[in-house]
């Protein structure tokens, strides 16, 4: 083993209707399960951060995601690795986001998402949503 943690990219998607954003609970099974975190997933090799955030809320929400524009970048070190977040705001899909990866996912306030264990990770993407005034 090695003692450098191991580099996850990942695709992040903030999808607004009117004054709630949905969040996802990370399922049973994998790491970190209990905890929420904006919908997404990990951006495979060779694949845009753009192309892999259409894939992953296709595969884990069942919506297409029609028009989402790229906010910023983040990096967070956990103990066991480092996640590069690449964050997306999605101004337009189709479909209704509905679980298909056994994970519960709720519509939320921003004031809600304080009261959510959300992954450390998230944290800044948190406090730029409130300080921005995000209307994607």
């Amino acid at each position: 083993m090695s003692w450098e943690t191991q580099l996850i990219r990942a695709a992040v998607g903030i999808i607004k209707i009117k004054d709630k954003i949905l969040l996802a609970e990370r399922p049973v099974g994998k790491p970190y399960s209990g905890y929420w975190e904006f919908p997404g997933g990990k951006i495979e090799e060779n694949e845009s951060g753009s192309a892999a955030l259409k894939r992953e809320l296709h595969e884990e929400l069942g919506i297409e995601v029609i028009d989402a524009e790229f906010w910023f970048q983040h990096q967070y070190q956990y103990p066991d690795k480092t996640v590069h977040l690449e964050i997306f705001l999605v101004n337009k899909f189709s479909g209704e986001a509905k679980s298909k990866e056994n994970q519960q996912l709720c519509w939320v306030s921003v004031a809600e998402m304080s009261e959510l264990p959300l992954l450390e990770g998230n944290w800044l993407i948190i406090e730029k949503i409130k300080h921005n005034n995000i209307n994607p």
